[in-house]
This record gives structure tokens, C-alpha cells and sequence, in this order.
């Protein structure tokens, strides 16, 4: 039942770098879109360490994220600046400037 037929086989030979053509492009075809999903995935952690590196510099240089604690800095440098007021005005008085 088998066909041995030389022209068959022949023809069949011809098909097939074709079809191995084809089957190589669409492998190609797969390598490079799981290539771009690596780069657009590489892309999107380099924005985001950008991100999280302009938000520390933000935190360490006393940024909008830090509001907070500048305003407890500026609370404490209030009361000395008061103290120190108050202290001149006593050496004054002591004097009698």
C-alpha cells in the first residue's frame, strides 16, 4: 500500500523546503515578539527605577514629599529663634542698654 513512486517523492521534496521556509518564519516570527515583549518589559523597569530614584532625591533634598518634616524643622527653628530673643533681651536689661 505503499507508494513508492519516484515522482512522488521527488515532488514531495520539492514542497518541502518550502513548507521548512515557512515554518522558520513563523518560529522567527515568535523569537521576535517575545524579543520586543522583553525590551518593552525592560523599558517599563527602567521608567520605574527612574521614578522611585526621582523620589528619594525628592525625600533626601527636602522635596514635596518630605512637607511634613520641613514644617517641623521650621517649627523647631521658630522656638530657638524665640529663645535667642528672649535671651538678648535679657542681657540687655542686664546691661541697661
Amino acid at each position: 500500500m505503499k507508494n513508492n513512486n519516484p515522482k512522488n517523492n521527488s515532488e514531495a521534496a520539492q514542497e518541502n523546503p518550502i513548507s521548512q521556509a515557512a515554518t522558520l518564519a513563523v518560529l522567527a516570527g515568535i523569537i521576535t515578539t517575545l524579543g520586543d515583549g522583553l525590551a518593552t518589559v525592560a523599558a517599563a523597569l527602567a521608567i520605574q527605577e527612574t521614578q522611585q530614584a526621582a523620589a528619594e532625591n525628592n525625600a533626601t533634598n527636602g522635596g514635596p514629599s518630605n512637607n511634613g518634616n520641613s514644617n517641623a524643622n521650621l517649627q523647631e527653628i521658630h522656638q530657638q529663634l524665640n529663645y535667642l530673643t528672649k535671651e538678648v533681651k535679657k542681657i540687655k536689661r542686664t546691661l541697661n542698654l
